[in-house]
């Protein structure tokens, strides 16, 4: 089965099976090259625009970009006849990424409608009716059984990558929507896990990212029956005055590198493979790269040990790329069961406890960043942490443990200022399990959390 991928309903590439299913290659349509320049990224920075088709590998990983992992990828490939993963939980093969996606991939990251090949251009989709208070704690209830909300038999047909248990919803008019047949969703729901108030620490290091100019979507708190949600825009959807919504296209930094998301912890230090990416690729790198380093020395303050290639997003428009608002940060250091060690290396450092001033400045000056420049961003930095510390509103702050991250982020920062180690509860003898793992092997135990 090939695929027909649209971009804002463009007929812009195809995807076809080669090899058995055991290889896929993405070809551009004329249509959607047009307009582009040789080599433009359209869907992809990995996917330049070339008349034939693009690498194999890099074509399976974009595919493979575009779905859930963990175990929403294992209940949506165990509801499809004839698809597998491997020892890893990923896709055993192209052709099974592909069948996943011809059955989900309608609402998708980004910008991209995927469906099977010459079925044309897909409708826009409707709404359902506004969810009851009970029809919308069920749908949080069911999500380890219909990850995303997805149901094919109502024609809700929804991707979207990451490990975690999350909802796509459409809101109008202050009430929550299931976006049917394609319609766009506009705020990703998720779920405390079984990290407690991992949702109110999600929140509170997301306003604090706002006060530092690294997002600007809307986040907050709520209560869906017995569980405590964090709500967040999409950042990749603008919705207008008059109500439509528009699709924003977005990849992130594994497409656009061309790594596979089981390889994600492997996308080498923000220096490597992202700042090249970025100096190929945007209108204009030293920006686009600050903008990137910025994130990373964020995550370092806050304590997120997360920061993997899947984390970190590029914006593109018409040929112009740009760096994503940050998403998907909170403070792992609450979380003694966690190793402390970072999915990338900052400079000579890999530890949350050991990274400091002079770590993060050695890191500026291999991603091609002045001294200056990146002492400026530092500088900002911690300036507008404190100031964020001092505005946390109450609805982020009360009604659980937050003193304890707030200390912790507040003399991070300081120490950002003054160049020691960050610190932290050192843990380098414990495995240096990723987050994903551990969270897969604590589903049903009751972590504890610092405080």
């Amino acid at each position: 089965m090939s695929l027909d991928i649209w971009l804002h309903g463009v007929l812009t590439a195809r995807a076809t099976p080669k090899s058995g299913g055991r290889k896929v290659v993405i070809e551009y349509t004329d249509e959607g090259r047009l307009g582009y320049g040789g080599g433009a990224p359209i869907l992809s920075c990995s996917l330049p625009s070339v008349p034939g088709p693009n690498a194999p590998s890099v074509s399976r990983s974009f595919l493979e970009g575009l779905l859930p992992e963990g175990r929403a990828l294992e209940t949506a490939a165990a509801r499809l006849r004839g698809v597998e993963l491997d020892l890893t939980a990923a896709p055993a093969t192209p052709s099974d990424a592909m069948a996943l996606l011809a059955e989900y991939g309608r609402e998708c990251a980004g910008a991209v409608v995927v469906v099977p090949a010459g079925e044309g251009l897909p409708t826009g989709g409707h709404l359902s009716s506004p969810l009851s208070e009970q029809e919308l704690a069920d749908l949080i209830r069911d999500l380890p059984t219909r990850p995303l909300g997805a149901d094919p038999t109502k024609g809700i047909r929804m991707s979207l990558a990451g490990a975690q248990d999350k909802l796509l919803l459409t809101r109008v008019n202050g009430r929550w929507c299931m976006p049917v047949d394609g319609y766009p969703s506009t705020h990703i729901i998720k779920p405390t896990t079984v990290w407690p108030y991992s949702a109110e620490n999600e929140a509170l290091v997301l306003a604090l990212s706002r006060e530092c100019g690294l997002s600007d979507n809307a986040v907050w708190i709520e209560r869906i029956g017995d569980e405590t949600a964090l709500v967040a825009e999409r950042y990749d959807r603008i919705v207008h005055s008059d109500g439509t919504i528009h699709r924003l296209h977005q990849e992130d930094m594994c497409q656009a590198v061309g790594l596979r998301p089981k390889d994600k912890y492997l996308i080498g230090r923000p220096s490597e493979r992202m700042a090249r990416v970025l100096r190929e690729f945007a209108d204009s790198p030293q920006r686009e790269i600050t903008e990137i380093y910025k994130q990373v020395a964020f995550r370092a303050v806050v304590g997120d040990e997360d920061g993997h290639g899947k984390n970190y997003s590029l914006m593109l428009h018409d040929g112009v790329v740009k760096a994503a608002p940050l998403y998907d940060s909170l403070s792992t250091l609450e979380y003694p069961e966690l190793s402390g060690t970072m999915g990338t290396k900052i400079g000579a450092q890999q530890s949350l406890a050991k990274v400091d001033r002079q770590a993060l400045l050695d890191e500026a000056k291999a991603m091609g960043l002045t001294a200056r420049a990146a002492e400026q961003a530092l500088d900002e930095l911690s300036t507008h942490v404190r100031s964020g510390i001092e505005h946390l509103p109450a609805e982020i702050t009360e009604g659980w443990p937050s003193e304890h991250l707030i200390e912790t982020v507040a003399a991070r920062s300081h120490r950002l200022e003054t160049g020691q180690p960050f610190g932290g509860v050192e843990r380098s003898s414990r495995p240096s399990r990723t987050l994903d793992t551990i969270t897969a092997n604590k589903r049903g135990a009751a972590p504890r959390m610092r405080g």
